[in-house]
């Protein structure tokens, strides 16, 4: 068990990774998510799967140049919430057993979560944290061992809520060298406003701003200090990728798509003047305002995905 300075070094990384997934929830799933830390600490591997009872959603994954192992752990009663939102429902009628549909669609929004939490333990000890997503399953622990994991692990447990639908269990582990550094303490600061330490001086910066993408781009790579960014991407980055822009949605009865002709109006969900979403094979990673270029349509960035972020997200 963790204990004084140590348990103290964990808590500040854990909370504040777990606040900034925390709010990829409420993204991604469009209601309100609340993650509430009941505890966290160290425990051997064979005895975490004590913690859950019934059905549970696996989610594990390899960090990459061998820093270890990540597991997220959701009880299958909030995993089936999940779900049923992803696939445009309100989440109050959960399906009883994850289908193929909301298995892919709960697989896609975890494995997002779980990034953003790493990304955010790696900006704070300054470590590249890459995650390699395992395959996702819906396993009944009973008090046994949670696949993807071994040793001294770290721990950290949740009560996860949804929109007021109800609270269920979230829990997330990590063992090998990442647990090991996390103990060790923050090497730059963290915190649920947006702002990252600065590790090459200490001084905060707001990430969405210009100046920020600018410091965490370019001077600190060019100090040789580690990023997100690493030399060995130079490979991909000629590699195209798709990019959309969502001017809004909305939900159509079969009748209604049938009896649609020329002149019809669809109604969308986003006001006007609202910004519209950027997106990037898919992956949500910025917002913007429609412009006029000449006779083009265009779009002007107002607001995106900090830095650290946008690599799990393509």
């Amino acid at each position: 068990m963790l204990s004084g300075r140590v348990k103290n070094n964990v808590m500040t990384i854990l909370s504040a990774a777990i606040s900034s997934g925390e709010k990829m929830f409420s993204e991604l799933l469009g209601k309100p998510a609340t993650l509430t830390i009941v505890n966290a600490d160290e425990a051997d591997a064979g005895g975490i799967g004590g913690m859950f009872s019934g059905k549970n959603l696996i989610v594990p994954g390899k960090l990459s140049d061998g820093m270890g192992e990540v597991v997220m752990v959701v009880s299958h009663q909030q995993a089936a919430v999940m779900a049923d939102l992803m696939i445009g429902q309100d989440g109050t009628n959960a399906p009883a057993e994850l289908e193929d549909l909301h298995f892919s669609a709960v697989t896609e929004l975890t494995n997002q979560v779980v990034d953003t939490v790493i990304s955010s333990i790696g900006s704070q000890i300054a470590v590249t944290l890459m995650n390699v997503p395992g395959e996702v399953t819906v396993t009944n622990i009973n008090a046994g061992m949670i696949p993807g994991i071994q040793g001294k692990v770290i721990f950290i447990e949740t009560d996860l809520n949804i929109g007021g639908l109800g609270a269920g269990k979230l829990v997330m582990v990590f063992g090998g060298e990442v647990a090991e550094l996390m103990k060790s303490g923050a090497k730059a600061e963290a915190s649920a406003d947006g702002f990252v330490g600065d590790v090459t001086g200490g001084a905060k910066v707001k990430l969405s701003s210009a100046s920020a993408q600018k410091i965490v781009a370019s001077e600190l790579r060019d100090e040789g200090r580690t990023t997100v960014y690493d030399s060995s991407l130079d490979i991909v980055l000629d590699v195209p990728l798709q990019v959309t822009v969502e001017l809004g949605r909305t939900e159509k009865l079969v009748k209604d798509i049938l009896e649609l002709s020329p002149g019809s109006v669809i109604e969308l969900d986003k006001l006007a003047g609202e910004p519209v979403d950027i997106l990037v094979n898919q992956k949500y990673i910025a917002k913007g305002e429609v412009v006029v270029i000449d006779e083009n349509f265009g779009i002007r960035i107002t607001d995106i995905v900090r830095p650290a972020d946008r690599i799990p997200k393509l």
